[in-house]
């Protein structure tokens, strides 16, 4: 999905050096392919065609959408900031995981440093459209987020079920021999980053804040929280009131 985004993604972006910057993002994305393709295959975990969520589709959908309508920050939000954000709460969790993998541990380390890369590119990018049409960003950023962050986060809560039935895996826990990996944690690594990088991009709290606040429904049922309440009262964020004008979702 990241190499077609990047890749489609391309046209719209007006100076040759961003373009080119843009071709090397989308092979490194080539290049963590047949990294992870050799880890299964060392680590002994199959591959199946059937192991791409639906989810990753619908995303790439509305990432589709944007290209569509010619708007280049609205490809910046959903691949360099929301999709990113879910991929390197992904690899910290796995890089850091005390679970005598080394193996997976350097190969999530390495992929964690192209990704925060990734994210760097878009922040500034996202900067740039902001310095010329602030309101214009801000509205995508609103548009893009009630459409692909449900997906990401309803993905981690409960699409992983398919892999259980799957590959056999237990949905709580990431479990091959000694590799334990703890989803929870993997959920709020991703929810931590993309806030903290709402922050980076410098979007306005006043519109971030709401966003954050709606992400209280995305929470699912006999799951572990998120972490959003943690995340509002450091923010000094209210529960949201649901009324006529409520943010998208609050209710």
């Amino acid at each position: 999905m990241a190499i077609e985004n990047y890749s489609e993604m391309v046209h719209l972006i007006p100076d040759t050096a961003s373009k080119i910057e843009t071709v090397n993002q989308a092979k490194e994305e080539c290049k963590h392919i047949i990294i992870l393709e050799k880890l299964a295959r060392d680590v002994g975990f199959p591959i199946e065609p059937v192991l791409v969520q639906t989810g990753w589709l619908a995303v790439r959908g509305h990432f589709h959408d944007a290209v569509k309508k010619k708007n280049l920050a609205g490809c910046l939000i959903v691949q360099d900031l929301m999709v990113e954000s879910l991929a390197i709460g992904l690899y910290k969790v796995f890089a850091s995981a005390s679970n005598g993998d080394s193996m997976t541990s350097k190969v999530a380390a390495g992929l964690l440093k192209d990704e925060l890369d990734h994210l760097e590119i878009g922040i500034r990018r996202i900067g740039e459209l902001m310095a010329k049409d602030s309101t214009e960003v801000h509205d995508t950023l609103v548009w893009a987020h009630h459409r692909v962050v449900p997906e990401l986060f309803h993905m981690v809560h409960s699409s992983c079920d398919f892999l259980c039935s799957t590959a056999s895996v237990d949905c709580d826990t990431v479990d091959k021999g000694n590799v334990v990996i703890d989803l929870d944690m993997l959920k709020v690594a991703a929810l931590e980053h993309y806030v903290e990088m709402l922050d980076r991009a410098g979007f306005d709290p006043k519109v971030t804040n709401q966003l954050i606040a709606s992400m209280a429904s995305y929470e699912v049922p006999a799951r572990t929280r998120i972490g959003i309440e943690r995340v509002m009262a450091e923010r000094g964020i209210g529960a949201p009131e649901c009324g006529p004008d409520a943010t998208k979702g609050c209710c």
